[in-house]
């Protein structure tokens, strides 16, 4: 299927007019995003575009065995795993406590006019050292720079505080979240200039070079969490040495059982009252709630 009829393949073979200023991308604790990050800086490497990449968790050196070398634009790290709070030396590469356009700013204006590509590989990192108001506020103005084409933001949605989130959702023209599903999907929120907003579910194959393909919309995955749930089911009577679940047998026995406590009242109650010796039975100040 021609990736140019969907909406992913637009983002990723930057088709998308205008390019996405700010893009997020997120995944989760049961599905990895660096496929489709790598993807996007090979797409945008290959068009000529500089990329600088701000990596918080892995060496570039990692990250440079999933970037296609013979690629006409270049791609410049920013180390901020190796020392981000600068313990290790008096004048660290990166210290992740600085804001973004500070940490990027010689770069992003020495560019000669090029354009270039911003990648931040993981926001959740950054944010353990910023402020989350002044974390937005630096990708938004990297975003409105002259020679900035995209600042692509990667993080877990499930580790990035909710309110940081929204705030992340609401300043990025373009989200791409990836969904566990089988197969790939993620869901987009596109927001056009005109203030129309496109959201889409699509499904799409990664290959082994780093391709997105076969991008289609998503079926429903319903059954998939059916199949998901029936799964552990199963796996959970594995770990057991006794069984957890009823035949039908025994479903309808515990379904038709009168347990003793659910007798019907057929009259209402009767309350029983002594009187005691200090009960106040005065005329003038008669105690109402004792006139039983």
């Amino acid at each position: 299927m021609n990736m140019s009829k969907t909406y992913l393949g637009k983002i990723f073979r930057r088709t998308e007019i205008p390019t996405p200023r700010t893009l997020l991308l997120t995944d989760s604790a049961k599905v990895c995003g660096r496929g489709l990050l790598y993807a996007l800086v090979n797409s945008h490497l290959g068009s000529s575009t500089d990329v600088l990449y701000l990596t918080t968790c892995l060496s570039p050196q990692e990250i440079r065995r999933f970037v296609k070398e013979e690629a006409s634009g270049k791609l410049e790290f920013y180390n901020g795993a190796k020392d981000p709070c600068g313990w290790d030396s008096d004048a660290p590469e990166v210290s992740l406590q600085l804001p973004l356009q500070e940490i990027l700013r010689h770069k992003t204006t020495a560019a000669g006019g090029g354009k270039v590509a911003i990648v931040v590989d993981r926001l959740e990192d950054v944010n353990y050292h910023q402020e989350s108001s002044q974390l937005v506020r630096s990708l938004h103005m990297l975003s409105a720079g002259d020679n900035v084409e995209q600042v692509i933001v990667y993080c877990g949605r499930d580790v990035v505080p909710e309110s940081m989130l929204a705030a992340l959702c609401h300043i990025a023209a373009a989200t791409v979240h990836l969904l566990p599903t089988s197969p790939c999907s993620c869901r987009l929120v596109l927001r056009k200039p005109s203030g129309k907003v496109i959201k889409a579910h699509e499904e799409f194959t990664l290959t082994p070079d780093l391709q997105v393909q076969d991008v289609q919309p998503a079926k429903s995955i319903r059954t998939q969490h059916v199949s998901e749930s029936s799964e552990t089911d199963v796996i959970l009577a594995a770990q057991t040495t006794f069984s957890l679940a009823l035949t039908e047998d025994q479903r309808i026995a515990k379904n038709s059982l009168l347990l003793p406590h659910t007798r019907v009242q057929t009259q209402g109650g009767h309350i029983h009252y002594t009187p005691d010796d200090v009960d106040d039975w005065d005329d003038d100040d008669p105690d109402d709630d004792l006139d039983i």
